[in-house]
């Protein structure tokens, strides 16, 4: 599937910040199960860019931009041709072992009720494989998608019943983490079911199963990781691969517009 993104993030500054220090991971890399066409990222203004690796691999670009700013506007524009690879993450250079990823962040941190709830929920399970496709499927029908304005820690969210693309992605890490099994989140891009409709930046996460290796799990759709899922960052919670974590030093009203088109689509999807 060849997948074009138009990712436009604008913000506005009141009073003019002094100065704006950002980070962004908004440039996907090269997979088994997506190859990237052709990527760019631009800003508004003069600022200086500079393009590094963080401890997980990601690609990642600083912004520092000196002066009085009032609005500051990042647009990345892309192609990408996506694969179904059945959710199985291949040709992505790991870092750390898998372990590494059983670990708590204060988002993705297990309470009572979720190791409750994962506990019972895989009980049942057979085989590596069906424990997170039972708590995908478990997590689906127990929360509504419903985007908040902050991203909430896995409690929060589970106690709620409710939240969005990150939230519904911080419980399944959670509930993951606690029945043993190695999970992280991802950030990226979801290309919407009809031709021609408009989706947004999307978040999901991925476990680690032997003998298989990384594989993403989707619970907002039920789905595993498939063709109209473009991946961008990973890291232990979904503020560590977030498209943007902005400097407390610059203060005022952030707005984020996002459009994804899917131009063309072959593949068949199978949960």
């Amino acid at each position: 599937m060849r997948i074009s993104i138009r990712h436009e993030i604008h913000q506005e500054f009141a009073p003019p910040a002094r100065s704006v220090i950002q980070l962004l991971r908004l440039r996907p890399k090269d997979c088994e199960s997506q190859h990237i066409a052709a990527w760019n990222i631009d800003v508004n203004l003069d600022c200086g860019i500079r393009e590094a690796r963080d401890a997980f691999g990601n690609f990642v670009q600083t912004l520092d931009c000196e002066g009085a700013v009032e609005t500051l506007t990042v647009l990345v524009r892309g192609e990408v041709d996506t694969f179904d690879t059945s959710g199985v993450l291949r040709g992505e250079v790991e870092r750390f072992p898998a372990d590494v990823f059983l670990r708590d962040t204060e988002h993705t941190f297990a309470d009572v009720e979720i190791r409750d709830f994962a506990r019972a929920t895989v009980k049942g399970a057979k085989t590596d494989l069906d424990r997170p496709h039972f708590l995908m499927r478990a997590l689906h029908e127990s929360m509504t998608l419903a985007p908040q304005e902050a991203i909430a820690t896995a409690a929060q969210a589970f106690e709620r019943g409710a939240g969005g693309a990150e939230d519904f992605a911080h419980v399944f890490v959670a509930a993951a983490r606690t029945v043993g099994i190695p999970a992280r989140c991802v950030s990226g891009y979801l290309a919407p079911e009809e031709p021609g409709a408009e989706a947004g930046a999307h978040a999901w996460a991925e476990v680690y199963v032997d003998g298989l290796g990384w594989i993403g799990f989707d619970p907002t759709i039920c789905l595993c990781m498939h063709d109209g899922h473009v991946r961008v960052a990973c890291a232990l919670d979904c503020l560590g691969c977030a498209p943007l974590r902005a400097s407390p030093l610059a203060h005022g009203l952030r707005t984020i517009s996002i459009s994804v088109k899917q131009t063309q689509s072959t593949n068949q999807r199978q949960s």
